[in-house]
């Protein structure tokens, strides 16, 4: 029995030292960096406050960064169908932006905060903070961009 209970502290002693060795290791083929040429764009992502009501930015920051980005269809105007991008947005938008977009959720709530086709397909293609970039694109994107225009 003490042979075993020796054979297991040194297992664990050794799966502990190999994981911190991998975690301090040099490695080329992951490095994080930020490239040379890199644009910062500032959070210009809607906020809520507690009751999930969407808060005023503080600064121009959305409206220079929405103009500054080139979108898909950039014309300002959704040219997408807003019921196909109902559909689109429940299935793929909905875990984070609840009901539809009228409530909070990890998401900010948005109906009503004043979105335009710019800002939405630009949030979308590029993502931020937790949302992922690229969610949809193609029609997809033109009809959740119409659908997103809809409930402002």
């Amino acid at each position: 029995m003490e042979r075993l209970r020796k054979f297991a502290a040194v297992m664990a002693a050794v799966a502990v030292v190999g994981g911190v060795a991998a975690g301090c290791s040099d490695s080329d083929s992951g490095e994080a960096s930020t490239p040379v040429d890199a644009t910062t764009i500032a959070n210009t992502a809607v906020q809520t406050d507690s009751e999930g009501n969407t808060a005023a930015a503080t600064t121009d920051a959305a409206t220079d960064t929405a103009a500054a980005t080139d979108t898909e269809g950039g014309s300002g105007e959704a040219s997408g169908d807003a019921a196909a991008g109902k559909s689109t947005f429940e299935g793929v938008c909905q875990g984070c932006h609840n009901n539809g977009g009228q409530e909070a959720g990890v998401g900010p709530k948005l109906a009503g905060a004043g979105l335009t086709a710019d800002f939405i397909q630009t949030r979308i293609n590029e993502g931020m903070g937790a949302m992922p970039a690229g969610l949809v694109s193609g029609d997809d994107l033109e009809n959740v961009t119409a659908y997103v225009l809809s409930i402002q």
